[in-house]
């Protein structure tokens, strides 16, 4: 029998939830609500740029959390409207391209669009198209929208800056640089080619990690949705770039926010003198890292570029090297790179008041203790397929999204550690090692480069061997004193011992007890 205080504990119950229910409600029309009011001061065309490219992404950002976690009209339907109206703001380019057109954030007196503001923000449509892909009755329902915002993924995104000449490939390793079309404030009719638009004409690089990583994102996304390998190669070549900088280090990793790809990144300041076109070292932002961390974990979901090995060492370089084992306020975070012989911690700026890590919150569900100190409890009831096609894989990843579970998918080919990775030790503090180009055409050389932090100068011996040799079939080319954050340049005609045979080889330098490698292949 229902006693008097049954029933009363029950109305508490279901009056609690359904104002939680409410709140959740109105929280999630506050936002989306917020979202258009700040995008419908923009006029249809623009201007936009870089920076409201960021602010808007920190929005969107918390919308599409909510749209993974609850994909349902409730959401989606303000959310449509709100991709809709961003895109609806990109602003036609000289070529006919579209994109978000504004301020370079470097020099306000040039406007120009830059991949990163249309990867961020395009990435969100995408994870859109994502959610309904595989469910047949919201797919019909959003098909309008699903298919613009593919389509625009693919034209005004992937196309447009391939045509622009910034898309580039080194044998095994791909990027972008910055882009050379400008136009002056208001302007936007009228676009002239300018090397760079940098103050003081300072060279542009090619993109930092972050950014091309953005990019691949979305390719990997678009790989997804449309099945078209093309996306997933050039998404792989660039994640591929991305692990080749970075440094194993005492069971962990460490890297840099800007590494060189590209020869236009070396610049001959004087006969025998060069310079880089940027700055290399650890970014002291700590979400830089922890975005770029998020973008690795999508890509070995796919089976691309990245091992369990690498997801181990991830987790230790956060667990062992930046955190300091303590829970609540107790906790302190450093920089992955903090561990490193010479380290010096940044100074904190007007730009980058935040200079320490912190909690790489992807990784939670690869760790338990990262989960705890993330505070994003993971399933308990959480599934681990392989399958053995792609189709079934890209259902598998939906489910994550519909059901709460964590379902990943692994390639039927086992993905391997990088050939000329085998039998190379950890590093010895080297944060810099690269050989640009990797390809290297006959007749011509490459430069071999080298950084260390500020530690005692100490010798650095760089030998080279063919690909799949034994250490024995090393052949030393030279040697220099490294240390004191000092850049050290070796440039390489791809002779060794006098006779330059084409083939495929590996870099290999030895310092402070460690090694690096980079392969290069010569023409």
């Amino acid at each position: 029998m229902i006693t008097k205080r049954l029933i009363f504990v029950l109305l508490i119950f279901v009056f609690t939830v359904r104002n939680v229910l409410a709140q959740q409600q109105s929280e999630t029309q506050r936002l989306t609500a917020r979202i258009q009011k700040m995008m419908d001061e923009v006029p249809d065309g623009g201007p936009t740029g870089e920076q409201v490219g960021w602010n808007w992404n920190w929005h969107i950002s918390q919308l599409m959390d909510k749209c993974k976690q609850t994909p349902t009209d409730e959401l989606l339907l303000p959310t449509e409207k709100i991709l809709n109206t961003m895109f609806n703001k990109m602003s036609e380019g000289p070529d006919g391209y579209y994109g978000f057109v504004g301020p370079y954030i470097y020099n306000n007196e040039y406007w120009c669009d830059v991949h990163v503001s249309d990867a961020i923000l395009t990435g969100h449509a995408l994870t859109f198209a994502m959610l309904i892909h595989d469910k047949p009755e919201l797919k019909k329902k959003y098909k309008t929208s699903y298919d613009r915002f593919i389509a625009v993924a693919k034209t005004n995104l992937i196309e447009k800056w391939d045509k622009r000449n910034t898309y580039f490939e080194d044998g095994p390793f791909a990027g972008y640089s910055e882009g050379t079309m400008f136009c002056k404030p208001n302007d936007m009719k009228n676009w002239f080619e300018k090397a760079s638009a940098r103050p003081n004409d300072a060279p542009a690089p090619t993109l930092p990690f972050n950014k091309d990583l953005d990019m691949a994102y979305c390719m990997l996304q678009l790989y997804y949705l449309t099945g078209e390998v093309y996306y997933k190669n050039c998404a792989e070549k660039i994640f591929n770039r991305c692990k080749a900088g970075m440094n194993r280090f005492n069971g962990g990793y460490t890297w840099n926010y800007w590494e060189p790809t590209s020869p236009k990144d070396i610049i001959e300041k004087a006969p025998g003198r060069w310079d880089l076109s940027h700055w290399v070292g650890t970014h002291p932002y700590r979400d830089y890292q922890l975005s770029e961390v998020s973008k690795i974990i999508f890509a070995y979901d796919f089976g691309v570029t990245f091992t369990e090995e690498d997801i181990k060492r991830l987790v230790h370089t956060n667990l062992k090297f930046m955190w300091n084992g303590k829970v609540g306020e107790d906790a302190q975070w450093a920089n992955s790179d903090s561990k490193l012989p010479g380290y010096v911690k940044a100074k904190p700026s007007t730009a980058y008041p935040t200079t320490a890590g912190t909690v790489w919150s992807p990784l939670a569900r690869f760790d338990e203790t990262i989960g705890k100190l993330s505070k994003k409890p993971q399933p308990v009831n959480w599934a681990r397929k392989y399958v053995q096609d792609e189709d079934n894989a890209r259902r598998l990843i939906q489910l994550e999204a519909q059901t709460g579970i964590n379902y990943y998918w692994k390639m039927p080919v086992r993905v391997e550690d990088f050939p000329w990775m085998k039998g190379i030790a950890e590093s010895g503090g080297q944060t810099l090692a690269a050989v640009i180009p990797s390809v290297v055409p006959a007749g011509e050389s490459t430069m071999i480069i080298s950084k260390s932090y500020n530690v005692e100068r100490s010798p650095l011996e760089i030998y080279v061997r063919p690909l799949g040799e034994p250490p024995t079939a090393s052949a030393h080319l030279t040697t220099q004193q490294m240390g004191n954050s000092v850049l050290m340049y070796y440039s390489w005609d791809g002779t060794i011992n006098g006779v330059r045979k084409p083939g495929e080889y590996v870099i290999i330098w030895k310092f402070l007890g460690g090694e690096r490698a980079y392969p290069v292949t010569l023409r």
